[in-house]
């Protein structure tokens, strides 16, 4: 028991002072830079909020037919759409960096997407060169 509760006194310790690092660059902040940080903060929770409604109106049908229309129904997965969509509205619109932090978790799904599609396009470059090169 004592080893558990030595664990959880350190995450205590560990948050607490990361709290108190975040409070002090805030501190630090101009207003400009408050400013700014909230607008980001603002745009970022309005666009997430519409993705939301929107996909939330969806049917899952409109959502598979999304998919097929962009060639990649082979890529969807309802238990993370959620996820994917959150990340999207963070690479559109990028959140402040405590706000990040949690997000960051959810690209790996979009980049998984990515680096299929980016094999698939390498495949096109070389087909497009060889046929370049028979004539």
């Amino acid at each position: 028991m004592g080893k558990r509760a030595s664990s959880k006194a350190g995450k205590k310790a560990a948050v607490a002072g990361a709290g108190a690092n975040d409070r002090k660059e805030r501190r630090d902040e101009t207003e400009a830079q408050k400013v700014e940080r909230l607008q980001a903060t603002l745009a970022f929770v309005k666009a997430a909020h519409a993705d939301a409604m929107l996909y939330l109106d969806m049917e899952e049908e409109d959502v598979e037919e999304e998919y097929r229309r962009a060639g990649r129904l082979h890529t969807y997965d309802q238990d993370n759409e959620w996820k994917k969509r959150l990340a999207r509205v963070a690479k559109l619109y990028p959140p402040p960096k405590h706000i990040m932090e949690e997000i960051s978790e959810y690209t790996k799904y979009l980049e998984e997407d990515e680096d299929d599609f980016r094999i698939g396009l390498c495949q096109l470059i070389e087909v497009k060169s060889d046929f370049e090169k028979s004539f």
